[in-house]
């Protein structure tokens, strides 16, 4: 029998997965979606009746083999969410490294009155990167 806790933790842990996988593919046209489901089943799991602390004190409630499974998901869920934060840092520095290096490439950046930079206010990822 699958609890309605074990359902919700298995959609988020899912989510969170999925989104890593689409963070370490660098896989731009599948970021949005990914993004999309993981904010809807952390959502879901915020919403959860009591909140986050009647959610833990119902987890500890589940039934043994049920528990351990629970469990083990929400250990990966936050072992995948850690790894899309430094995945997420490491493509915030590329960007930046990328910008500077194209402004020290311009010649527009340093000799011309305008100062004008290319490249910088287009879009923070690049398919062509």
């Amino acid at each position: 029998m699958i609890t309605d806790i074990q359902s919700q933790i298995t959609v988020m842990a899912d989510a969170v997965g999925h989104l890593r996988k689409t963070l370490e593919a660098n896989d731009i046209d599948g970021l949005a979606d990914a993004l999309a489901k993981t904010q809807t089943a952390l959502d879901q799991v915020n919403a959860y009746p009591g909140g986050t602390d009647q959610l833990k004190k119902d987890l500890d409630l589940l039934q043994s083999p049920v528990k351990e499974e629970v469990l083990a998901r929400l250990e990966q869920a936050t072992v995948d969410h850690h790894v899309n934060g430094e995945l997420i840092r490491l493509a915030i520095q590329k960007n930046a490294a990328l910008q500077a290096y194209i402004a020290q490439q311009s010649d527009s950046a340093t000799y011309s009155s305008k100062g004008g930079v290319p490249g910088i206010g287009s879009g923070v990822f690049s398919r062509k990167v």
